[in-house]
């Protein structure tokens, strides 16, 4: 299936793109960033250090954290940060739907996907059909 996956550049450093916000709807799916780090296969010190830095992007917190106790530390998304993903997926879903026709037209000159131990564009032998 296509997709399109939609970056916004602040200025030099500062970015929202679909990893960050695929961590951030784990992160309130799981309640817990370690949980959101092991579906994503990233370390907790990675997802941890992301959500950091994604986090000081803004003047409103995205997520609010529970330090561990006896059943371990939690996370959950602020208002504000379930909002930007609701935004951010809107944007999303509207990207797909204004270039829906230019999509289309490039999909159907797109090359037969490869098979396994088949390179991309070629086609099967006649005896590797049957």
């Amino acid at each position: 299936m296509t997709a399109i996956k939609i970056r916004i550049d602040f200025d030099g450093e500062r970015y929202i793109g679909h990893g960050r916000i695929q961590l951030l709807e784990l992160i309130g799916e799981h309640g817990s960033i370690a949980q959101a780090a092991k579906a994503m296969g990233m370390s907790y010190k990675r997802a941890w250090y992301l959500m950091d830095e994604f986090n000081s992007m803004f003047a409103d917190p995205l997520i609010e954290r529970q330090h561990g106790g006896r059943g371990g530390g939690a996370a959950k998304l602020t208002p504000f940060g379930a909002d930007l993903v609701r935004q951010y997926r809107y944007m999303e879903e509207k990207v797909l739907t204004v270039f829906a026709k230019p999509l289309a037209s490039i999909e159907k000159h797109l090359a037969a996907a490869a098979k396994p131990g088949q390179k991309a564009g070629k086609k099967a032998s006649p005896s590797a059909r049957a």
